[in-house]
């Protein structure tokens, strides 16, 4: 099975304020936490399953940190986030397939892209908010997606994987608003 990306335009991210920005934040790290841990669950290599549930206690820790500065911050905000909200941290579907090796290798190459994207929203995000406690813990969280990225890819390749996947990292880059 050969899993397809379609190529994924950057979402004008002016239109949020930083109360939405916090929650989609939120939202983008405890679908990877469940991701890593669902495969932590699937990985037949030790090594490699204590590294995907160490990622996953770190995602969880993350996502109380960015809910913990949103309640500081915006105590009575509330949000129902839709697909689109959804799609500026996330690729693809939150429950992954990994019931043997091809779909471990897909659920992989998901996890990849959507630390890809997640890095991508908060280094926009980032750059555009007037906050300095967003911008310092989304620049934060912009590098450590980034260094999860090759964290992944290393562990693919610890387990005799080569994993290639879309989402080139120059589209990660801050952008102005696109029309």
């Amino acid at each position: 099975m050969t899993l397809m990306l379609k190529r994924f335009d950057q979402p004008d991210l002016s239109c949020l304020g930083d109360n939405k920005a916090l929650a989609i934040a939120a939202f983008g790290q405890s679908v990877a936490a469940y991701r890593y841990m669902v495969l932590a669950e699937k990985a037949a290599d030790p090594p490699l399953c204590a590294g995907l549930q160490e990622m996953a206690a770190r995602e969880n820790n993350r996502r109380t940190q960015l809910q913990t500065l949103q309640e500081k911050l915006f105590s009575s905000a509330c949000f129902f986030l839709d697909s689109h909200e959804k799609n500026m941290v996330c690729v693809g579907p939150r429950i992954l397939d990994a019931r043997d090796q091809a779909h471990f290798d897909d659920a992989l190459k998901l996890l990849i892209a959507s630390e890809k994207r997640i890095a991508g929203f908060y280094a926009r995000y980032a750059a555009q908010t007037g906050r300095s406690e967003i911008k310092e813990i989304f620049t934060a969280f912009a590098d450590e997606s980034l260094q999860r990225v090759s964290l992944l890819r290393r562990m693919g390749q610890d387990i005799g994987r080569q994993i290639n996947e879309p989402c080139p990292l120059q589209f990660l880059r801050p952008t102005t608003h696109r029309q």
